[in-house]
């Protein structure tokens, strides 16, 4: 089953307005499902911009881009023009590598970066794993954009681990290649202390 001429025509003209353009619930800020949010996480972490499109927002294109790709579900992903696949492909191909050489990006070798850690952070740090799920680890995210983000959760084999007083730090290889000179610190901010990751930045920022 086609969708409408319209709907098909306004499909095409989204998918050709990018490389690399999204259909998902939700918007990049603000993803409305957890497989749209699991998507835009990889991406991010790989480029610095690409082309989304919020299908709660027009339900014509809601399910004409189902019935355009004979795929069921969203997010989609299509890369030049070609649909690449849903949440659990991209998942499959950014874990394999496939992803990045598909979208032009260069890999870095898995070094483990020289990180900081401060002490109050630490100790926050400690206190976080303590209380954390069995098997839970400290993960850093460093996106294309170089926003630096911290959560717990299961580790992997494929990530690049930094060992800083104590504590294990497991982050992708991007993430690695970005991390070098990172500090994670405790900070005041009006709502309260929170852990903040200080001073990711590009490498062609970086002093020589």
């Amino acid at each position: 089953m086609s969708p409408h001429p319209a709907t098909r025509e306004r499909i095409e003209s989204l998918i050709a307005s990018n490389d690399v353009v999204l259909f998902m619930k939700g918007t990049r800020e603000a993803p409305q499902c957890g497989f749209s949010a699991a998507v835009v996480q990889i991406l991010d972490s790989l480029l610095p911009e690409y082309g989304t499109f919020d299908v709660l927002s027009d339900g014509s294109v809601r399910e004409g881009i189902k019935e355009y790709s004979a795929w069921p579900t969203i997010p989609q992903l299509y890369l030049r023009g070609e649909f690449l696949g849903g949440c659990d492909i991209v998942r499959e191909l950014h874990a394999s590598g496939e992803l990045a050489k598909k979208l032009g990006v260069e890999l870095q070798d898995a070094r483990p970066p020289e990180l900081r850690i401060g002490d109050a952070a630490l100790a926050v740090l400690r206190d976080a794993l303590a209380e954390a799920e069995p098997g839970a680890v400290l993960h850093l995210g460093i996106d294309a954009r170089f926003q630096g983000q911290l959560s717990l959760g299961p580790a992997s084999e494929d990530l690049v681990v930094a060992r800083v007083k104590g504590i294990e730090v497991h982050m992708d290889r991007l993430t690695a290649s970005r991390a070098d000179g990172v500090g994670i610190e405790l900070v005041d901010t009006p709502r309260g202390r929170t852990l903040r990751v200080e001073r990711p930045q590009s490498p062609d920022r970086r002093p020589a």
